[in-house]
């Protein structure tokens, strides 16, 4: 599985969510998937938004089909995605811990 991070303007957010929440109970959905939307102040990035997604190259073939259909939406820059990635990847193990001290 691939992670990837894209990106938009605050102003599109609301274009990208119903792109995202739409026929989530579709064979292939973004639902289905699972994603993380960041607003860019929240993790550090800057003033965009940004799309967290795990996935296999079939599913980031139907993803890209998708996003076609919103202007101003691209992946990010290598670096940026990194630093995303990473910065997703330390909270999700942090919320597994927490998990773990509750239910140890």
């Amino acid at each position: 599985m691939e992670s990837r991070v894209y990106e938009c303007e605050p102003q599109q957010v609301g274009k990208l969510k119903k792109i995202l929440e739409s026929e989530p109970y579709a064979e292939r959905s973004f639902a289905k998937q699972g994603y993380k939307l960041k607003e860019g102040k929240v993790i550090g990035e800057g003033n965009k938004y940004y799309l967290y997604i795990k996935a296999d190259a079939d599913f980031f073939k139907f993803a890209e089909e998708k996003f076609k259909e919103m202007e101003g939406l691209k992946r990010s820059q290598k670096e940026v995605e990194q630093r995303i990635v990473r910065k997703i990847e330390e909270e999700e193990g942090s919320a597994e811990q927490g998990f773990g001290a509750i239910f140890g």
